[in-house]
């Protein structure tokens, strides 16, 4: 291995922790803003497959954040996420847990290709939103959710904090 390069290993280990730090960093804020840290942020996950991996364990054990709700259009993912992160409900579909337990906060873990309509759907709701990855699929989708999220005096954050992709170990090497 060169001198100045470092293993995949070691890449995708500094890369997580910078990227909690980049997820929490906000949320602190946030929560500051919004609760006074009175109470933590109900947060509501949606998408609980590989990329929640890079969240739960974070957000579990912030100490702004409380995990109300998990859902998967695939129920037993967000079932297991909710029995190893402590998270009271789960649910199989976005109606259903915005219907279910109250929550401040939705981070959308889904497919990208998803995150648009879904996020709408949460803004439209009432509620902040952290998106994964893109929050929107274009321009203007985007443009369009910040116009909403404005409207409705909340706040939506796009933020790819998923570092083991193969994208990023090609830029690493």
């Amino acid at each position: 291995m060169p001198k100045n390069s470092i293993s995949r290993k070691t890449f995708l280990t500094q890369s997580s922790a910078i990227a909690a730090g980049v997820l929490l960093s906000p949320l602190a804020s946030y929560a500051t803003e919004k609760n006074k840290l009175e109470k933590k942020i109900k947060v509501g996950v949606i998408g609980c497959g590989s990329v929640s991996g890079m969240y739960l364990p974070h957000l579990s054990k912030s100490p702004f954040v409380e995990l109300v709700s998990a859902c998967d259009i695939i129920p037993e993912p967000a079932a297991k996420a909710a029995e190893k992160y402590k998270i009271a409900n789960h649910y199989p579909h976005i109606d259903q847990m915005l219907a279910g337990a109250p929550f401040d906060l939705l981070v959308n873990l889904t497919d990208m290709q998803e995150h648009g309509r879904l996020n709408k759907i949460a803004l439209n709701a009432g509620k902040d939103v952290w998106s994964e990855k893109p929050m929107a699929n274009s321009y203007k989708e985007g443009r369009a959710l910040l116009d909403l999220a404005t409207s409705k005096k909340l706040r939506i954050w796009g933020a790819p904090a998923v570092v083991n992709s193969p994208q990023f170990a090609f830029m690493a090497k």
